[in-house]
């Protein structure tokens, strides 16, 4: 696919990975990825990004769980600030780390130049299914959030409370943190229809409240689950841009997994569709066509962007590009 100019690097004044979002001119792209634990997944990654920057708004990279991942998101983090024009996202949890400890990993980020956060409560460490808070630590994403708009203001003085005002102070070259967020879209109802669970809405209102700047989806299966996000959360006061998270739907092992990892249905008839292909390069296919159409619907629908889960790939995510903006 074309090239665009580059956005500009992330600095106290520069622009954020909020910067586009509800340009009335085209919606932002991003890529998501992790961190290598091998040198042959560093060299991949980086071809990845390599391949991808020249399309890219920013990228965002992954941060493990309690920490797990921290020298490797950041090493992965830096290289993109200082070897890209890209900005970059990083990833934070509230998992195991305390206030301070988390104080002292978002004044670190801002010393490498990240200007860019997403603010998760993430998941437990591997083998455990529950968790609690690390004494003087956080239970919520939200209070993640404002930790970081607190360590903000020490810095570079208090940014506007108001979403809206910060939106439009990003655009206008004067933002100086952003902060994402997880939103989670809506489920399948028996009539066929799609709800957002009422707890999931009053977290996203509380991170938006708390000082969010936008929004990115969990990975869904269906347009209809971004329709009901995106309905009900301007009904409950929400104002903050919804980004979709969208994977190609190539890899039936890979779907259901994700589905398992993040407590998702997984979807049957996508699945069925996909194993009747008979070959990879079939179900490649017929799982570009069903992601492309869902991109496209939730484009429609005035979704500001797209985030790509890109497992630090890079092929499968250009060529749903490709079908999808050029179409």
């Amino acid at each position: 696919m074309g090239t665009r100019d580059p956005p500009s690097r992330p600095d106290p004044g520069g622009t954020l990975s909020t910067s586009d979002l509800y340009s009335a001119s085209r919606p932002t792209v991003s890529f998501e990825l992790y961190p290598p634990r091998t040198p042959k997944g560093e060299a991949q990654v980086w071809e990845t990004v390599q391949r991808l920057a020249p399309v890219a708004d920013y990228f965002s990279v992954t941060y493990g769980a309690s920490g797990t991942t921290a020298e490797r998101s950041e090493a992965l983090v830096s290289r993109i600030l200082t070897q890209t024009s890209v900005p970059v996202i990083a990833h934070l949890t509230c998992v195991g780390r305390s206030r301070s400890q988390l104080r002292g990993v978002v004044e670190a980020f801002l010393d490498l130049g990240v200007r860019d956060f997403l603010a998760l409560r993430g998941d437990p460490p591997a083998g455990e299914s529950e968790w609690t808070p690390a004494p003087d630590g956080f239970a919520r994403a939200s209070d993640l959030v404002a930790l970081i708009r607190e360590v903000e203001t020490e810095r570079f003085g208090a940014p506007p409370r108001d979403p809206v005002e910060r939106l439009a102070a990003h655009r206008a070259g004067r933002g100086r943190v952003s902060i994402a967020v997880a939103a989670y879209p809506g489920y399948a109802t028996p009539d066929g229809g799609f709800r957002v669970r009422q707890d999931e809405l009053a977290a996203l209102r509380a991170k938006q409240d708390a000082g969010a700047d936008f929004a990115i989806t969990q990975l869904f299966f269906d347009p209809g689950a971004y329709d009901a996000l995106l309905a009900a959360a301007r009904g409950a006061g929400i104002v903050l841009p919804l980004v979709p998270g969208v994977m190609p739907l190539t890899d039936p092992a890979r779907i259901r997994r994700l589905c398992d990892m993040n407590t998702i249905p997984h979807p049957g008839e996508l699945l069925g569709e996909l194993a009747a292909c008979g070959s990879p390069e079939v179900a490649e296919r017929v799982g570009m066509e069903v992601t492309g159409a869902m991109v496209r619907r939730v484009l429609r629908r005035g979704a500001p962007g797209l985030h790509l889960y890109t497992f630090n790939q890079h092929a499968g995510v250009l060529r749903l590009l490709d079908g999808v903006l050029q179409a």
